[in-house]
């Protein structure tokens, strides 16, 4: 199962509150197929769920079982999508290569 990442787990404590450990607990249990990058479910289900635990479950259970359709109720479907993650999550932060001597 893989981890979640920094920015991800940034905007379930900020949706979820004293709930997110529960919520983090629950994406890193989600299975993700390893072609799929996993930040992008994870994000959708965070995006769809829109801090409800109701939702959230919905989103969980709609992930495991059609995780394409899920995408696209959260606007990750096409080929823009990571520019939606950085818009929702802000951009991942990429440590610039150290020059090589």
């Amino acid at each position: 199962m893989p981890v979640v990442s920094d920015r991800v787990s940034e905007r379930i404590s900020d949706d979820f509150g004293a709930s997110a450990p529960q919520v983090l607990s629950a994406l890193e249990r989600l299975p993700v197929d390893v072609h799929t990058d996993a930040e992008r479910v994870h994000a959708a289900v965070l995006l769809v769920a829109r801090g409800n635990r109701s939702m959230l479950a919905d989103a969980l259970e709609h992930a495991a079982s059609d995780w394409r359709d899920l995408l696209d109720r959260a606007g990750l479907a096409d080929a823009s999508w990571r520019d939606r993650l950085d818009d929702e999550l802000g951009t991942a932060d990429v440590r610039p290569t150290p020059p090589r001597a």
